[in-house]
């Protein structure tokens, strides 16, 4: 999340972006699924107990690819993975310098200012537990943690709670080097390095350890931008009947830990098909061309801003009717979403983009640096430039 110019960079892989946009876009229905307290508890139920038909249908059938919430976002850190490392793996990789300045303005301002939004709309309609609401909903009537929320890196309270994702965001941003010279080393043992990731995925996932889960998907990001070219080629060779196989493994995948509850490493398994789609949306015209799609697009450039601002209005759509209809929240909260997006996005992540580069142009190498000083500051960009060029490739970053 929070990459909307790496990836507009990467012109090679804008269907991306798409991707993204409905992944956010079914985060959005799964937080209006949780306000039906029937919903809810069958999330939480971990496949036991008696469900309504329709309960059932919803969550334990491939119908729950629409609502699939922790599962996009699974596919959000594979994302992220492969669109921040992108621009460090190429043959003339991008400055660290300039990186860490312009990734924490990149995140921060907009995660900030969405608190405040949060917080707004919280006092404006009270989140006021009842007996006759969700379980999901009832967490909300708590007293907020705005500045432990603020702060990212202690994971997220009730205030705005999507942010829990953040927390492993930005330790995987400021951990990137680390990341980029695994990918680096690895060389063109890439690719079996990704089966040796998902087998700690796996372990992590049965361990109980969301560092070494949520590590290892970001992990498995980087090496497929390491691997992009290879992976070019293997989907170059694919017919038509191989693509819908993989269409059909990747909804399996996807749903594994509803379609057969409990299962082990049910993370494990919903991580392969985010890298799946990965794959498929980097590859297969159809899903490209999907992703290249206006609407889609529309939704991907972006999928920050709406997963950044969508939970508070859910909420407030629903503690203001007392709702706990899925379906009217959502024909109520979508539009309201969407619209909001629009409106925080122009107003904030946008001009957040340009404070970022900004601040990114502040660190540049001046042009009487002593020889030894550029060529370690060359190093750190993983090459080392003529002192005439150096100046001038700093300030194109």
């Amino acid at each position: 999340m929070g990459e909307y110019n790496e990836l507009q960079a990467t012109s090679r892989y804008t269907g991306l972006d798409g991707l993204r946009g409905l992944a956010a876009l079914v985060v959005v229905i799964h937080h209006c699924g949780l306000v039906s307290p029937q919903l809810s508890a069958a999330v939480d139920s971990n496949g036991t107990g008696s469900f309504e038909p329709w309960v059932w249908w919803t969550t334990f059938t491939p119908l729950h690819l629409l609502w699939a919430g922790h599962e996009a976002v699974y596919t959000f850190f594979i994302l992220s993975g492969f669109v921040i490392a992108l621009p460090f793996l190429r043959n003339s990789p991008s400055s660290w310098a300039t990186y860490y300045p312009k990734r924490l303005v990149r995140i921060y301002l907009p995660v900030w200012a969405s608190l405040v939004i949060a917080l707004l709309m919280a006092w404006t309609v009270p989140r006021t537990a009842g007996s006759e609401l969700s379980y999901w909903v009832n967490l909300h009537d708590e007293a907020p943690h705005v500045l432990a929320d603020a702060f990212l890196l202690r994971g997220a309270g009730s205030l705005n709670s999507p942010l829990w994702s953040l927390q492993w965001e930005m330790l995987f941003s400021l951990l990137l080097p680390i990341y980029v010279i695994g990918a680096r080393s690895l060389g063109r043992y890439g690719l079996p390095g990704l089966l040796g990731l998902f087998i700690l995925m796996a372990a992590g996932n049965l361990m109980r350890s969301p560092l070494l889960v949520y590590m290892t998907m970001f992990g498995v990001g980087v090496l497929m931008a390491s691997q992009r070219e290879v992976l070019g080629q293997w989907g170059r060779k694919l017919g038509r009947s191989a693509w819908l196989g993989l269409i059909a493994a990747s909804v399996i995948l996807l749903c594994s830990r509803w379609l057969f509850p409990p299962l082990p490493v049910g993370i494990a398994t919903a991580a392969l098909d985010g890298a799946l789609l990965i794959f498929v949306f980097l590859v297969w015209p159809p899903a490209i061309s999907l992703g290249n799609g206006s609407l889609v697009r529309w939704l991907g450039l972006r999928s920050f801003s709406l997963y950044l601002i969508h939970e508070p209005i859910v909420l407030s759509v629903t503690f203001a009717l007392r709702s706990t209809n899925a379906f009217h929240v959502l024909m109520l909260a979508l539009p309201l979403s969407l619209l909001v997006t629009e409106v925080f996005f122009r107003l904030i992540e946008r001009p957040s983009h340009r404070l970022a580069e900004a601040a990114g142009r502040v660190i540049v190498i001046p042009p009487g640096v002593g020889t030894k000083d550029r060529k370690l500051m060359g190093k750190l960009r993983g090459r080392t430039l003529p002192p005439h060029e150096e100046t001038k490739a700093v300030k194109g970053q």
